[in-house]
């Protein structure tokens, strides 16, 4: 069985503030806290969800909707938005900050991050002191949405364990527009420009597919384990590629000279089609039940819920594992829903025993009695937050 070290406890990452400055519906939130579990409650559309899309704002990319920066400003506010945060872990205090204003919108400009007030390049650096992981409702239907929805997501999480993975699939695209852009304006499938962009792609290709293999052997290797107490289905990660005759046993140099031979084949159809359709891209991602042999898609929406619960913390323990004991912020929106009450109480025993800070969101704080002796709560209302005891 794996049983989480207590005495690893000591190696940690917390949100001990966290503020909110023309963040959605909220003109300026402010939360201190010094617990692992804090509970956002409020009606629907009441800004809970805003909460954790302005924390899920300290990783790479858009945050956990996916949203433009513009669409995040408060529409009652100047235009632009910003949000602070202030980590307390074993090395001691460290502020972050990342927030654009309403000219750098208008100018199509990226937004602002900062790491105690020193501008970095990337929000990418935000994970050398902090790791976040979020699960939605929206997800609820991720092995029944689009592939690229579930590509995504799961890229998001083998991101989390090989750092190098997000800038790859960034780059990746990039070539792939080129490419297309390439094969679609030239007359003969022939070309120096086109050879060389397929070396690129090539290299960059066999980089993805490795890191999606090491991390996916690694989340695999926490599911098949049998965690104590776990209530949670164990399950698999089974990556569908379309790789045409690629095969991974020979070494990444003549896996790179395999797949250029493939692109170079599928010219002709890609410039018809104006894509390129073999490749990373063309991934799908699902999860296999064990115990049912079924795979998720085919599993009751019930399952589906429990198995991404079995699956965010297994990726945890795998961050847990690759960062010296320490634990990544979870982000749970509405996660009871579904969940009969063991199995809430389960999650809480999980959660617990791995140590993550966990925010959370519900409509009514009895759905968090079970942990109310170690959790903040708050009750919002508009954007507007009281604490308050349940």
């Amino acid at each position: 069985m794996i049983e989480i070290d207590k005495k690893k406890s000591v190696n940690f990452s917390e949100i001990i503030k966290l503020n909110l400055t023309d963040f959605r519906n909220h003109d300026f939130t402010s939360i201190t806290t010094n617990n692992r579990f804090i509970s956002l409650v409020g009606e629907n559309g009441s800004g809970k969800t805003n909460i954790l899309e302005a924390i899920s704002m300290f990783t790479s990319g858009r945050g956990l909707r996916g949203a433009q920066l513009s669409d995040q400003s408060n529409t009652n506010g100047k235009g632009g938005w910003s949000v602070f945060m202030e980590i307390k872990s074993h090395h001691g205090k460290t502020k972050l900050g990342t927030g654009i204003s309403d000219l750098e919108i208008s100018n199509g400009k990226n937004r602002q991050c900062r790491i105690d007030g020193k501008s970095i390049k990337s929000p990418k650096l935000f994970g050398n002191n902090i790791g976040i992981i979020w699960l939605t409702p929206q997800m609820d239907r991720l092995f029944i949405g689009s592939r690229s929805d579930r590509r995504k997501f799961f890229d998001k999480l083998i991101s989390l364990i090989e750092p190098t993975h997000s800038d790859n699939i960034k780059n990746y695209e990039r070539i792939i527009t080129q490419r297309n852009k390439v094969l679609y304006n030239l007359d003969s499938l022939s070309s120096v420009w086109l050879d060389n962009l397929e070396k690129q792609l090539a290299k960059i290709s066999i980089s993805i597919l490795l890191s999606r293999q090491i991390a996916v052997n690694q989340i695999n290797k926490i599911m098949d384990a049998d965690v104590k107490n776990n209530l949670f289905p164990s399950s698999k990660i089974i990556m569908r590629e379309e790789l045409d005759t690629l095969s991974k046993d020979i070494s990444i140099s003549e896996m790179e000279d395999s797949y250029i031979k493939i692109l170079y084949r599928s010219r002709k159809k890609d410039k018809i089609t104006y894509k390129t359709n073999i490749g990373p891209h063309r991934t799908d991602f699902t999860l296999f039940y064990k115990k049912n042999k079924m795979y998720a898609e085919n599993c009751s929406t019930g399952e589906q819920k429990n198995l991404l619960i079995s699956l965010i913390l297994a990726e945890s323990r795998v961050y847990q594992e690759n960062n010296n004991g320490i634990s990544p912020v979870l982000l749970l929106d509405e996660v009871t829903a579904h969940l009969d009450q063991e199995r809430i109480c389960n999650l809480f025993d999980q959660i617990s025993e791995l140590g993550s800070q966990t925010w959370l969101t519900g409509t009514t704080s009895d759905l968090f009695c079970y942990i109310q002796s170690k959790a903040d709560f708050f009750d919002i209302n508009n954007g507007k937050l009281t604490q308050i005891k349940p």
